[in-house]
Order: structure tokens, then C-alpha cells, then sequence
């Protein structure tokens, strides 16, 4: 949407969209509505299932493409807008947790990146559509192109229910059988599998862990009992807000604007060359597979902003020059930023926020996460027009600002996911100390009982007096050692 709303056939329809606040109102309330489904996903989204939040969402994405599509007045095409977003913030809430939950945990990141490197595929196709449609004219260079999107939905909608649900989900609703069986399809392995019943052993005690205490109440969001929960929502909430306000949306959604304003380009250049970015991001997210899952999810996020962070320094410092070729090589940075972001931020946040909650309130957790994304987002695409009318590229040095800031979050706070169970996630978080510190202690490829004896945990998830009482004797005689040496 970003790149029709400055062109002459959709202003003649929707002229109030030449005010800048107005501009960035049609474009940010899709994500108003994406926190609206986020919101819907958190209070409801156990109950209807991973493939019924999938399903819903689409359908209020069929009927927002509609409506945008045929839209003839601003009231219609903001309507459209929000229900569309309704069906995005469902999907966003839920895909990432239905494939952790379904995936190997080898592979649940690799998943998870692949789902936003299509993502970013269909954002590199969208631009190229508009691109395409640039050089027609009428209203088919907006309607034709807004109206493109329902395909994909209505494949979705039609074939979503043929996908097995989430075994873990399955599971957690009593549905125990049910679940074995799509455990077994999904690893392609008989029941009798040892493999199998090690991993369905693992879930079912975990699951029996958390069921032996009271039902679940949304209190415990905010309450750091022993599955650390609030702790493990305020990382999910920082993930998927630090993806906004990364920045991401000054080079997707105002690409051509920022492209054309900032470094002078003429409309045709700026959508060739955005779309040129697009086809750039979309292949970096694909290589993202590999990144996150061969540095781990640590080590990419805190290479990737890095990178980040440096891009958006140099821009504003060559952009003050006022110099024609300073404003290429600004150009070429906003690009650079892409790929760094690719790398790392399209599917990792989604991808971490979904390892890191617990199956007792996974959907909950996801909902919260899912929300802060969409609010920020909703913040970010809101203000950009305003921001650049005003202050111009300073608005770069906000953005650097707040990369920098996520690097030091990151080290100190971020629990390492990869290769880890969402079992082993559950045990790293319940045990005494530094969650960081606690998953660096715990071997990979052990059982769960094993996890807990290291970590210092009972056979139920509670802290082990007695392994703890020996751990402190222990530095004790370490002190004195010391002391007489």
C-alpha cells in the first residue's frame, strides 16, 4: 500500500490521503487491526485451536481484500484495512507456535525463519506488482494490485483444515490420542518409536507438571512463579517490539516515498529500486535460516544489530552533507540495513517468542508478543510522514539510537533457544540463577530428568534443596580454599 497511495488514480479516489497524518492513519490501521486479532488470539486463541486462528484469520482477510479493493470512499477503504489486519495479527500470533509445537527441535527454527522468508517473498512480489502497475493507468494501478492479495488467502482458507493440528495443543485439551497420532505423522515414525516415546514421555510430563497446579488465570502473565512466565513475556514483548522499532518500515512500507524525498529519485527509479530491495531482502531472509540457526539466535541478533546500527549512523552523517553522491551512498546504506535486518529480525522474533513460553500459557504469551509488534509497528508507521516532514533524515538518528540500545538488551537478557526443546526451554527457566547462565550450564542431548538433577530441580520442577544446599557448601569450601591459600 505504501507505494499506490502517491500515485494520481488512488489520490483522485481518496484525496484527504495527500495530508501526511492522513497518509500514515490509511496505512497504520491494518496494524491497529493486527493488534485487535493479536488481542483476540491471547484471549481466545487456546480454545480455537492452532488451524481454527489460522482459518478465522483468513477469512477476515478475504473480506478486508474486498473490501479495499472495491473501495470508493477512505471510510471503506480504513474498514477494509482493519479487518484485513484482524486476520494478519491472528495468523502472526499463531503460525510461529504451531510450527514450534509441531517441529523437531533441531529444526523448529529453521521452520519458523523459512515462514519469514515467504513472508518477505510475498512483500519482494508485492512490490514488484506495483512496479508492474506503475506504468498502466486508472484505477486498475491500485484496485488490480490491493485485489492480488486474496488469492493467496482463499488457498489458505480452503486447504488450512487439511493440516494436522499441534499435537502439544492436542495434548494439553485431553485430546491424547489424537495428539500420539499426529506426533507420529509428523516425525513419520510408528508409535512403538523409542525416539517417539522419549520425546512423548517429555511432553506429557512437562504438560503434567504445569496441569497439577490451579487452571490457568491471566494474573500469571505478571507473576514469576516457577515458570518464570512474566519474565519470559517481557522478552517476547521486547523481541517483537525491538523488530519495529528497529526501523524496518522506513525501507519496506515508505520505501518509494523516502526513496523520492530524501534522495531526490523519480518515481519510476524509486519503484524499480524498491522493489530491487525487496527481491534483496526477501533472498537475505532465506539465507536467515542458516544464520540463526548456525550462530544461534544470540549471536545473530547481536551481529545483525550491529549492523544495523552502524548503517543508520552513516546515513544521517552523508545525507547532512547535501552532496548528490553522498545521497547514493546513503542510498546504498538504506539497502545495507535491509540486509542485516533480513538476516536475523524477519522470522527470529517470532521464531523466539514462541520457544521461550511455556505450554502452560503459550498462546497467551504469543497473543502479548504478537500485540506489542503490531502496536509498534502501528506507532512507527504512523509517525514516519510526520516525522520526515518535520525533522527529515534526523529521523535516522532515532532509529540508531534505539539499535544500539537492543544490543546490550540482547547479551544480557536473551536466553540462547538453539537447538533446545520447548521441555528443556521450561527447565532452564524454572531453575535458580540466570536463565542465561542456566542454559549455557545444561548439556544438550540429555533427558529432562537429567536437565533438572544439573540445574539443581526435583523431579516435579521444584527447586532441590538439598542440590542447592550442596552447590552453596561447595563455594563455601572454594572460599575458605582461597582464603588459606
Amino acid at each position: 500500500m505504501g507505494g499506490l497511495i502517491t500515485e494520481e488514480p488512488f489520490l483522485s479516489v481518496f484525496p484527504e490521503t495527500r495530508n501526511p497524518n492522513v497518509q500514515g492513519i490509511i496505512i497504520a490501521v491494518l496494524e491497529l487491526g493486527a493488534v485487535i486479532g493479536s488481542i483476540v488470539c491471547l484471549m481466545y486463541g487456546d480454545k480455537m485451536g492452532r488451524r481454527g486462528a489460522v482459518w478465522i484469520g483468513m477469512g477476515f482477510m478475504v473480506v478486508g481484500g474486498i473490501l479495499q479493493a472495491s473501495a470508493f470512499h477512505v471510510a471503506q477503504l480504513g474498514i477494509g484495512r482493519v479487518l484485513s489486519g484482524i486476520g494478519l495479527g491472528l495468523q502472526v500470533a499463531t503460525v510461529p507456535t504451531w510450527q514450534s509445537e509441531c517441529a523437531k527441535p533441531k529444526t523448529q527454527g529453521r521452520w519458523v525463519m523459512i515462514e519469514g522468508g515467504l513472508q518477505t517473498t510475498g512483500v519482494a512480489c508485492g512490490q514488484w506488482i506495483g512496479y508492474a502497475f506503475f506504468f498502466t493507468h486508472g484505477q486498475i494501478q491500485w484496485r488490480l494490485p490491493v485485489a492480488i492479495q486474496l488469492i493467496p488467502a482463499i488457498i489458505v482458507f480452503c486447504l488450512i483444515m487439511f493440516l494436522p493440528e499441534s499435537p502439544r495443543w492436542l495434548i494439553k485439551h485431553g485430546k491424547i490420542e489424537q495428539g500420539v497420532h499426529n506426533l507420529c505423522k509428523l516425525r513419520g515414525l510408528p508409535e512403538s518409536d523409542l525416539l517417539l516415546k522419549a520425546e512423548l514421555d517429555s511432553i506429557l510430563a512437562t504438560f503434567e507438571s504445569q496441569e497439577s497446579e490451579t487452571p490457568f488465570q491471566y494474573k500469571e502473565l505478571f507473576q514469576n512463579g516457577k515458570s518464570q512466565t512474566f519474565r519470559r513475556m517481557c522478552l517476547g514483548f521486547f523481541i517483537q517490539a525491538a523488530q519495529q522499532l528497529s526501523g524496518i518500515n522506513l525501507v519496506s512500507t515508505y520505501a518509494n516515498q523516502i526513496l523520492g524525498q530524501s534522495f531526490n529519485l523519480s518515481p519510476g527509479l524509486s519503484h524499480l529500486i524498491a522493489a530491487c530491495g525487496g527481491a534483496e531482502y526477501a533472498i537475505c531472509s532465506v539465507l536467515s535460516v542458516f544464520l540463526i540457526e548456525g550462530l544461534g539466535r544470540r549471536k545473530a541478533f547481536l551481529l545483525t544489530s550491529s549492523g544495523m546500527t552502524i548503517s543508520f549512523i552513516l546515513i544521517p552523517i552523508l545525507l547532512s552533507r547535501g552532496e548528490r553522491n553522498m545521497q547514493l551512498a546513503a542510498a546504498g546504506l538504506l539497502f545495507l540495513f535491509n540486509t542485516f535486518f533480513g538476516l536475523a529480525w524477519v522470522g527470529g522474533p517470532f521464531l523466539y517468542s514462541a520457544e521461550i513460553a511455556p505450554l502452560r500459557s503459550r498462546s497467551q504469551i504469543n497473543g502479548v508478543s504478537a500485540a506489542a509488534n503490531w502496536i509498534f509497528c502501528f506507532i512507527v508507521v504512523m509517525t514516519i510522514p510526520p516525522s520526515f516532514a518535520n525533522i527529515g533524515w534526523k529521523t535516522y538518528i532515532v532509529y540508531a539510537v534505539l539499535n544500539a540500545s537492543f544490543i546490550f538488551i540482547i547479551y544480557f537478557f536473551l536466553v540462547e533457544t538453539k537447538g533446545r526443546s520447548l521441555e528443556e526451554l521450561d527447565v532452564i527457566f524454572a531453575a535458580p540463577g540466570n536463565p542465561v547462565k542456566n542454559e549455557k550450564r545444561m548439556p544438550h542431548n540429555i533427558s529432562i530428568a537429567e536437565g533438572r538433577r544439573i540445574l539443581g530441580l526435583d523431579d516435579h520442577g521444584l527447586v532441590d534443596e538439598k542440590s542447592q544446599g550442596s552447590r552453596d557448601e561447595v563455594k563455601v569450601d572454594r572460599g575458605k580454599e582461597a582464603d588459606n591459600a
